[in-house]
């Protein structure tokens, strides 16, 4: 009987022990699980850490392995690796920074038009007159409105009256346009008179001679010369403003000229 006893306690406690094993892998799965899951996201911060000094060492290490051995794909290539630029689109060039917070440097292509400092145009103009003669025909100064290309009147236009060019005058802008078409400066062309009255011809006023003189010489530029009309204004100004007073035929001469004025870059009018 005893033993009969003792056999149904055992049965009974047997299941006992299942169930709570059963509890206990169940906490170890869950354990495990999040284990697995705070080493994720450990791994995924990692990544997401970029050591600035390592990876611009990283970056010098490639560019000098490449710039020194071609690649064998490229026989006895001297390609893109061995530059220490990127081009990013035909006609700018993006130097790579030397340090954090450098901007990258934009320089325009060979040949295509920039805006330029004015003593550079002035230096570029006197040498191309002077080259082809006509450097007597023309004076150059800066002024506070800009570059000014001075031209007499006397020795530009056929007669006194005459807003046409003569073959010197022409020769004159033309020299002037062979600079400004490497150029983006915006220029304004200005036409001067003496005091004098006009008698006959096609202008009844100083206004309309100065004016037309200054807008042959923009037409010329624009139009034989190609450069962009965006760029050109004319104005006359009749016998205002004389270089000097108008009290000698020397005087008057002066003052019988058309001015063209070179802007300073980014500047539209004077």
């Amino acid at each position: 009987m005893s033993s009969q006893a003792h056999r149904n306690r055992h049965r009974t406690e047997e299941p006992e022990g299942e169930s709570s094993g059963g509890m206990e892998r169940w906490l170890l799965t869950y354990s495990d699980m999040i284990t697995l899951l705070l080493a994720l996201f450990i791994v995924l911060f990692a990544l997401s850490t970029i050591n600035l000094k390592k990876f611009e060492a990283f970056k010098s290490g490639v560019v000098t392995a490449f710039s020194h051995h071609a690649h064998p794909l490229t026989k006895g290539g001297t390609g893109l690796l061995n530059q220490t630029s990127l081009v990013t689109h035909p006609g700018t060039v993006v130097a790579p920074a030397a340090s954090q917070g450098t901007t990258p440097a934009t320089q325009p292509a060979p040949g295509q038009p920039i805006a330029a400092p004015l003593p550079q145009i002035g230096a570029q103009i006197s040498a191309a007159l002077s080259s082809q003669g006509l450097a007597q025909n023309a004076s150059i100064t800066t002024e506070r409105r800009g570059l000014v290309i001075r031209v007499l009147a006397d020795k530009a236009f056929y007669a006194t009256d005459s807003a046409t060019l003569g073959s010197t005058g022409a020769r004159v802008v033309d020299t002037i346009a062979s600079v400004l078409a490497h150029y983006t400066n915006n220029v304004a062309v200005e036409g001067y008179t003496d005091d004098q009255p006009i008698l006959g011809g096609p202008y009844s006023s100083n206004w309309q001679l100065s004016a037309m003189r200054a807008v042959n010489v923009l037409l010329r530029l624009v139009r034989t010369d190609h450069l962009a009309y965006g760029r050109f204004s004319a104005i006359g100004y009749a016998s205002n403003h004389p270089l000097a007073p108008n009290t000698t035929p020397a005087n008057q001469a002066l003052n019988r000229r058309v001015d063209v004025v070179v802007l300073a870059p980014g500047k539209t009018r004077i």
